[in-house]
């Protein structure tokens, strides 16, 4: 458009001539090629987004997972300009992440689901089924952060957090869901194999990436201490061990520290007593001490096996309990 064209003539009724320049044409043309802009970069948003789910979906390279889905659980899909009506949540991407894990290392036993009815992914383990629905829920506090949780029961069994780099088990909903609730649903090497499958993912965060992982009530090693949540000896319930043992034959001895032991067949002893008595450490913190020849069960199995020591343990539960991290776990 030439100078003439974009100049507006008026002629006033006195005869005199007004002369305007067309600011809304340029101003209208300005307006589109910005909005032309932004769609595009919107629209390259979208194939970046899709280049990284391609990658998070398809790649053998456990790090490449790991960054993948740590911009995905960040991404902003919509804009201004362009909004996605159907998306994956960030649940679902770590729950993507899980399986995707778990696939790289030939144990995929828990099945990825869709839920029509929740407009959400979901887990299941053969054997427990419908039973269990696994998911993942976002930490509302810490960036990077998810619990991974069985949706009915509301347990939150384990805490993982990308940034910080670091799993933590929770004795308190292990116990809940997998104790109290599938001991009377599920045999035990039904539950034993769920089990065995969060150990192995806890072992894939800590070889693969190098994260922290606290096995807490699910650590198998003989060194292990379950510290409880009272500090100080828990007289009272050690003497009601005493009684409930030996009605089930079993006898709870006092260990050349001061510590109570209970033998429960050989090769499998219990001891409870200060880490110092435990462990040999400095502290006067009460704990639970598990060993076994073959270094394969913890306090879990013990509980899910034993029914006096499960009812022990439950009925006792306000000064037995297993500490879990404050920081992550109410």
């Amino acid at each position: 458009m030439n100078k003439e064209q974009s100049k507006t003539v008026i002629f006033q009724p006195d005869g005199s001539v007004d002369t305007f320049k067309q600011e809304s044409v340029v101003s209208t043309s300005s307006r589109l090629q910005n909005y032309n802009e932004q769609l595009k970069d919107s629209l390259n948003s979208g194939i970046a987004f899709t280049e990284l789910l391609d990658r998070l979906i398809n790649t053998s390279d456990p790090h490449e997972l790991l960054d993948s889905a740590m911009q995905l659980i960040s991404y902003r899909l919509n804009s201004a300009f362009l909004v996605f009506p159907q998306q994956y949540s960030r649940s679902d991407f770590y729950l993507i992440f899980l399986s995707r894990l778990l696939q790289q290392h030939n144990s995929d036993q828990l099945i990825l689901q869709s839920s029509e009815h929740n407009h959400e992914l979901y887990q299941e383990f053969p054997g427990i089924n419908n039973q269990g629905y696994f998911v993942f829920q976002v930490d509302p506090v810490n960036e990077g952060g998810a619990y991974y949780v069985e949706k009915q029961n509301g347990a939150q069994l384990f805490y993982l957090n990308f940034a910080k780099h670091i799993v933590k088990f929770n004795a308190a909903a292990i116990t809940s869901l997998l104790v109290e609730n599938y001991h009377e649903k599920f045999v035990y090497p039904t539950v034993r194999k769920f089990v065995l499958l969060l150990i192995k993912m806890g072992k894939f965060f800590k070889e693969d990436f190098g994260f922290d992982v606290d096995f807490n009530i699910l650590d198998q090693s003989n060194s292990a201490v379950y510290a409880i949540i009272k500090s100080d000896i828990p007289q009272e319930a050690l003497d009601k061990l005493f009684v409930v043992a030996s009605r089930a034959g079993y006898m709870l001895q006092t260990g050349p520290k001061g510590e109570a032991i209970l033998d429960l067949k050989s090769g499998l002893v219990v001891t409870f007593g200060t880490e110092h008595q435990l462990i040999g450490n400095k502290k006067e913190q009460w704990a639970i001490n598990v060993k076994d020849r073959e270094a394969t069960l913890s306090w879990f199995d013990l509980l899910f096996n034993y029914d006096f020591i499960r009812d022990w343990y439950l009925d006792n539960i306000n000064t037995l309990e297993i500490q879990v991290d404050p920081r992550y776990f109410n």
